[in-house]
């Protein structure tokens, strides 16, 4: 990771810290090895949360239209969610939804509806609200596809875990990662770093991968993985620190709005108290 970094420093023109300079003259890493720590890197800072595109997409926009017009068009409900998840309108995306999800067996097709069903569990999951999100994989059904059901697997582990089911949630990763080679087990662990942690089933997983790893080679290459998935777990808790401390703000600002309104209702009431008091004296 530090050549890795220093490399980026380099890239962008700057000097490289003394610490990064002794790492790269100790030769720690190889050019492979260092390849393999930047696309993992970028592999995790990709799958980091990140804000909303602005704006909306020309697809998003035509199932408004038709649901404009016909308000109970399930069809143009599941698209205009998938429309507002592609768009990473998340919570755009869970309004819409819901408002087909009590139908959601009106919809023939059993892709089609567990396509809708993880649309809308991963647009909870990206709000964190896990109870929601528990609610609806709790609906779903295992798919035939394998790599779905993977994927589901995953989700399910993540969602397990953020409701506190410590056992539910390992149960659920070692089916994701079963018949997995080792870089598809590595990568499944480090997407749910941040749930295992909750629960304190991330050292127990880590021991998991650990038995997979058949070289010297594939264990210094989950040392490394372990240390990114802890930067961008720090990363994600500054933005959830920032999002607390700019809603403490906005629930300040708005209770300082309401008393001063308060303040100038009183002080309004008292005038005019006197003024019909002074009127009486007349």
């Amino acid at each position: 990771p530090v050549r890795a970094m220093s490399e980026l420093r380099q890239r962008r023109g700057e000097r490289p810290a003394e610490n990064e300079e002794v790492a790269e003259q100790s030769g720690e890493w190889s050019p492979e090895q260092k390849a393999q720590v930047e696309e993992k890197l970028a592999s995790l800072m990709k799958s980091m949360k990140g804000n909303p595109k602005p704006g909306t997409s020309n697809e998003a926009k035509k199932f408004r239209d038709i649901l404009a017009e016909d308000p109970y068009n399930l069809d143009a409900i599941f698209g205009l969610g998938k429309a507002y998840a592609a768009d990473e309108q998340w919570d755009r995306c869970a309004n819409v939804m819901l408002r087909g999800y009590k139908r959601v067996n009106e919809i023939e097709s059993s892709e089609s509806r567990f396509e809708f069903l993880v649309t809308l569990a991963k647009a909870s999951m990206n709000l964190e609200k896990y109870r929601q999100a528990l609610a609806v994989v709790n609906d779903m059904t295992d798919p035939e596809d394998q790599d779905e059901l993977r994927g589901l697997n995953l989700m399910r582990c993540q969602i397990y875990c953020h409701n506190g089911d410590l056992q539910k949630g390992l149960k659920a990763f070692n089916l994701a990662i079963e018949s997995s080679s080792f870089p598809e087990a590595v990568k499944a662990w480090a997407s749910c770093s941040r749930a295992l942690k909750q629960v304190n089933g991330w050292g127990v997983t880590k021991n998991t991968i650990l038995k997979m790893a058949e070289t010297d080679e594939e264990k210094k290459q989950l040392e490394s993985i372990e240390k990114l998935c802890e930067f961008k777990d720090d990363v994600h808790k500054l933005q959830t620190i920032r999002q607390i401390s700019d809603l403490k703000l906005a629930l300040l600002t708005g209770s300082l709005v309401v008393l001063l309104c308060l303040l100038i209702g009183i002080l309004y009431w008292f005038e005019q108290r006197n003024l019909a008091k002074m009127d009486w004296r007349k």
